[in-house]
C-alpha cells in the first residue's frame, strides 16, 4: 500500500508499524511466559508426585533487601523473639491472634526486666481472649483490647527499641499453631514514626479514650488506603502480577485482575482451600487465562499470605489485610506497600512455584476444619 494513496504520511506509516511489531513481539514474549510457566508446573508435579511434603514444609530464607528482611513461617517467631528479648525500654505489641507460649513468657520476662510493655489484641479473637489476656495480666503486662464496630481488629505489628529492635509486620498472627502457617513478614530495622504512631492510636481507643487516626507515611499503609494500593498496583503493572491469598473476594481486586489479565499480564495466583469465595474467584479468573491454584495442606495448615508482588518486585505489598470488601471496608489492618524490591520478589517466587505445582485445580478439605474456616 502507498500511504501517500491513503492520506496517510511516511511518518506516521513508519511509526504505526514499528507499534504493531512493538505490540506483536510484547504478545510473544507474554505467551512464552505463559508457556514456560506451564511446562515449570509440569514438571515439578511429575517430581513431586512421590515426595511432595518438600513442596510445603521447606519456608523460603530470610532475605534483606533496602534494610527490610522478608521472613517466612517459623522464621518470624524467632525474629519476634529476639526483639522481645533484647528489648531495652519499650515493646508494643498490636496483634490479632495471641496464644504462643514462647511469646507470652517472653513479654512477661521483658516485663520483669522493667521494660515497658503495652500489648493490643483484638476483642473478639478467642485465643487472644482465653489465653493471653489472662496470661499477660498475671504477669503485669500492660494489655487491652480493641474493638472495631462490624469489624475486627487485625493488625500483626511488633515495635521494640535495643539491639535488634524495628518493626515486624506483616500477614502472621502470633498464635500456638500460626507458624506453621504459609505466611510472611517484613522486619525492618529503622522505621518512620508512623509505626509507633499507629500503635499509640490504638492503644488509645483500647483504653476507651476518642483519639484522632494518625497520618502515616510510606512504606505503611492502613485500613481503606489499602485497597486504594491494591488497585493502583494492579492498573500499573506491565509483565507479572503473583499473588498469594487467604481471602480474594473483593469485587474491585477480582475485577481489576481480570483486566490485568486481558491486557496480556501474566497473572498467577495461589489460594487458601479453605475460604468458600475463593472458588467464585478461581472460576472467574481461570475463565480468563489467569493461572489459578488452591493451596494443598498437609497438617490442616492454612494459605495465610496476603501477598501481592507487581513486575517482578516493582511493587510488593504485604500484610494483614485480605483481599476482600470486609478487610477494606470494616477491619482494622496494616500492609506494607514496597517498591523496587526484586530480591522480596525472588523470595516470593521460590514459596509459591512449588506450592503452585503441589496445589489443586480445585480446592481439598483440610483434616482440621472441615474446609471452612473464618477469616483471619
Amino acid at each position: 500500500m502507498n500511504p501517500h494513496e491513503e492520506g496517510v504520511s511516511p511518518v506516521k506509516h513508519r511509526d504505526s508499524i514499528f507499534l504493531m511489531c512493538h505490540r506483536t513481539i510484547l504478545q510473544s514474549h507474554r505467551t512464552i511466559l505463559r508457556a514456560a510457566f506451564g511446562i515449570l508446573l509440569s514438571t515439578l508435579f511429575l517430581v513431586s508426585c512421590g515426595t511432595p511434603q518438600k513442596f510445603s514444609q521447606t519456608a523460603p530464607a530470610p532475605v534483606t533487601e533496602q534494610g527490610m528482611t522478608l521472613l517466612w513461617k517459623h522464621d518470624i517467631k524467632t525474629q519476634a523473639l529476639h526483639m522481645i528479648e533484647h528489648s531495652r525500654t519499650f515493646c508494643n505489641l498490636d496483634i490479632y491472634e495471641l496464644s504462643d507460649a514462647d511469646i507470652l513468657a517472653a513479654l512477661a520476662a521483658a516485663k520483669r526486666r522493667g521494660v515497658a510493655v503495652q500489648v493490643v489484641v483484638d476483642a473478639t479473637e478467642r485465643h487472644s481472649q482465653k489465653t493471653a489476656l489472662p496470661a499477660l495480666r498475671a504477669a503485669g503486662v500492660s494489655v487491652a483490647s480493641l474493638r472495631i464496630h462490624q469489624g475486627i481488629s487485625h493488625l500483626k505489628m511488633l515495635i521494640t527499641d535495643g539491639p535488634d529492635g524495628g518493626v515486624l509486620l506483616g500477614g502472621m498472627n502470633f498464635g500456638a499453631g500460626s507458624w506453621n502457617n504459609n505466611d510472611a513478614s517484613v522486619y525492618m530495622i529503622h522505621p518512620n514514626n508512623s509505626y509507633l504512631s499507629l500503635f499509640h492510636w490504638d492503644w488509645l481507643r483500647a483504653q476507651g479514650h476518642p483519639s484522632a487516626a494518625p497520618k502515616v507515611r510510606l512504606p505503611l499503609v492502613e485500613d481503606a488506603d489499602i485497597h486504594r494500593q491494591v488497585l493502583n498496583a494492579l492498573q500499573q503493572s506491565r509483565q507479572t502480577v503473583v499473588m498469594e491469598a487467604f481471602d480474594l473476594s473483593d469485587w474491585d481486586v477480582k475485577n481489576e485482575l481480570k483486566a490485568t489479565t486481558q491486557r496480556g499480564v501474566l497473572v498467577q495466583v495461589l489460594l487458601d482451600p479453605g475460604q468458600y469465595p475463593n472458588r467464585r474467584a478461581a472460576d472467574e479468573l481461570k475463565k480468563i487465562g489467569a493461572t489459578v491454584r488452591f493451596y494443598q495442606p498437609l497438617q490442616g495448615e492454612w494459605m495465610h499470605a496476603k501477598i501481592l508482588d507487581v513486575d517482578h518486585g516493582r511493587f510488593f505489598l504485604v500484610g494483614s489485610a485480605n483481599f476482600s470488601h470486609q478487610a477494606y471496608t470494616f477491619n482494622h489492618e496494616a500492609d506494607l506497600v514496597l517498591q523496587n524490591v526484586p530480591h522480596f520478589d525472588q523470595s516470593l517466587q521460590s514459596d509459591l512455584v512449588p506450592l503452585m505445582a503441589g496445589g489443586s485445580e480445585y480446592p481439598k478439605k483440610r483434616a482440621s476444619d472441615g474446609g471452612n474456616t473464618v477469616a483471619s
